[in-house]
């Protein structure tokens, strides 16, 4: 598989997604080092443009839809369903049913954390007629087109400098940047110096126009992202744990640190909570990678049987 048109699938990348996660949850924590955290997000969202735009370019929507909606709706209804019967557990404890469930969440799903997924799906769905339309351009038509969205990224980022967005439509709008910046890199086709001197250019836009909320996290998931590219680590077997660890850890780290917090004296937005949270989540990860691996060999065992009797 290849990551992001950059040829073979690149190791660091999949260890740096585990990273991401990681900084989410510290952010979400709202520990010391929680700002630095939240640049994890626009990490995953150019992350996600980059992967997904080869398979734009060459397959068909209905295939090219189906199979992310398959790897981002199915977690979301999975993890929509544990969030929901979390919530409704709340209220038969004795908890307002409206302090647990909000008319916001049939944009996002019962925990605002998982905007993220359909969102996602809607970005990927709507890349698809911008790869094909671009498929064909010539290197300097398509490096034109990537300046142009490095402008949108800037635009984006200034235009939601004050705004007071309510649920999810915030959140929208600060994935926004990030997503349009993944689209210039990805018009870049991987190239190495091209892609450091649009990261270098968007963080030059940002300071000409006085590092505007938001642009350290861009700044940083650029940057991070580019290392990745310079110093690729070969496909490995852990690499693509840590990108299947990625996403168990984001989905589920709300719910393991509400039981820390009622569980242990951690106190709230501690370095030690957020320390907890990601460990403990990491381990609930493995655990449930290592637990779905088990039952699927004991399916194929199941199946072989009749076959071999």
């Amino acid at each position: 598989m290849a990551h992001g048109g950059f040829g073979m699938r690149n190791g660091s990348l999949d260890h740096a997604r585990l990273i991401a996660a990681g900084g989410i949850v510290v952010f979400h924590s709202g520990a010391p080092g929680a700002a630095i955290g939240y640049a994890g997000l626009p990490f995953f969202l150019m992350l996600l443009i980059l992967l997904a735009w080869p398979a734009a370019e060459r397959q068909p929507f209905g295939a090219f839809a189906g199979a992310r909606a398959g790897r981002l709706l199915a977690p979301w209804a999975i993890w929509s369903g544990v969030y929901g019967a979390l919530k409704l557990a709340e209220v038969a404890a004795g908890h307002p049913f409206a302090a647990e469930f909000a008319p916001w969440m049939a944009l996002t799903g019962p925990a605002l954390h998982l905007w993220f997924l359909p969102f996602a799906a809607v970005a990927c769905a709507a890349l698809w007629p911008l790869a094909r339309a671009t498929a064909r351009l010539s290197p300097a038509a398509r490096t034109v087109l990537a300046v142009v969205a490095v402008a949108m990224a800037l635009g984006a980022v200034l235009v939601q400098q004050g705004a007071d967005l309510p649920r999810p439509f915030a959140q929208w709008a600060e994935a926004a940047p990030a997503v349009a910046l993944g689209l210039g890199l990805a018009l870049l086709r991987g190239a190495k110096a091209a892609t450091a001197a649009l990261i270098a250019g968007t963080a030059g836009m940002l300071l000409a126009t006085g590092w505007p909320q938001g642009a350290t996290q861009l700044a940083l998931a650029g940057a991070a992202l580019w290392l990745c590219l310079m110093l690729p680590l070969p496909d490995a077997r852990a690499s693509r744990m840590s990108a299947t660890l990625a996403l168990t850890v984001y989905l589920a780290h709300p719910m393991v640190a509400a039981v820390l917090m009622r569980a242990t004296p951690l106190p709230d937005q501690s370095a030690g909570l957020a320390l907890a949270t990601v460990a403990v989540t990491l381990a609930f990860a493995l655990a449930l990678h290592l637990a779905g691996h088990l039952g699927r060999q004991a399916v194929a065992q199941l199946r072989a049987r009749p076959a071999t009797a």
